[in-house]
C-alpha cells in the first residue's frame, strides 16, 4: 500500500538525497534539552456498539496509551476505509490548523501490506505490541494495541501547542465504525529560551 511505503521510506529518501534532518527523538547529548515534552491530555474513543466495545488507557506518565477493542461480530466488508488527520493549535493561538490529512485509505489493503512487510510487523509487535495480526475480514474477538507512545503518532519537528491526532474507520455504507482522537500538549524546551 502506498501509504505504508511512503511512511517507511520518506526518511530514507531524505537521507539518500542529503536532506536528512536530525530527529528530535535522537539521543544525542547536545540535543537532549531540545526534546519535546509530550503529555496526553485526553483520549476520545468511539466504537459502534453494534460491532464493538472500545476502551483506551493512558499510562501514569501520560506519554503512552493502549487501546482494547472487543469486536462482537465480524467486519466482513472488504470496503473498509480509514481517515487520518493531525491538527495543531500553536501556543497562544485560538484556532487549530491541519498538518496532515489523508482520506479514504484502504484499511484491508493496509492490513495486507502490514502482513507482508517485516519492518512494519516488527515495529508494531515490538514497539507498540499489537496483540494479533489483523486481516480482512476482521474476525470477532479481542484486539489490543499497547504502549503506543505519543512520539510515534506525531511529526518529528514540533512546536509548542496542543495537537490532535484523529483516526476513524468507515464502512462502505458511510457508517463510522470506530474513531479515536488523542489530544496531546507539547512543550519544546528550546522554544522557551
Amino acid at each position: 500500500m502506498n501509504f505504508v511505503r511512503l511512511a517507511l521510506f520518506f526518511p530514507l529518501f531524505q537521507i539518500i538525497n542529503g536532506n536528512a534532518t536530525k530527529s528530535l527523538w535522537d539521543e544525542d547529548e547536545e540535543e537532549k534539552a531540545q526534546k519535546p515534552i509530550l503529555r496526553i491530555h485526553h483520549i476520545n474513543i468511539f466504537g459502534d456498539s453494534r460491532y464493538m466495545k472500545a476502551l483506551s488507557y493512558i499510562n501514569d506518565s501520560r506519554t503512552q496509551f493502549s487501546i482494547t477493542v472487543s469486536l462482537r461480530e465480524e467486519l466482513g466488508s472488504n470496503f473498509l476505509t480509514f481517515n487520518i488527520k493531525v491538527r495543531v493549535r500553536p501556543s497562544e493561538r485560538e484556532v487549530f490548523v491541519t498538518l496532515l490529512q489523508m482520506r479514504d485509505l484502504d484499511l484491508c489493503g493496509f492490513f495486507f501490506e502490514y502482513r507482508k512487510n517485516p519492518m512494519m510487523k516488527y515495529f508494531l509487535q515490538s514497539e507498540m505490541q499489537l496483540s494479533d495480526i489483523i486481516a480482512c475480514p476482521v474476525r470477532a474477538g479481542n484486539y489490543s494495541l499497547n504502549n503506543v507512545s505519543v512520539k510515534d503518532i506525531y511529526p518529528q519537528v514540533l512546536q509548542n501547542g496542543t495537537y490532535k491526532f484523529f483516526v476513524e474507520v468507515i464502512e462502505a455504507t458511510a457508517e463510522k465504525v470506530f474513531a479515536l482522537q488523542v489530544t496531546t500538549e507539547v512543550l519544546v524546551p528550546s522554544a522557551l529560551e
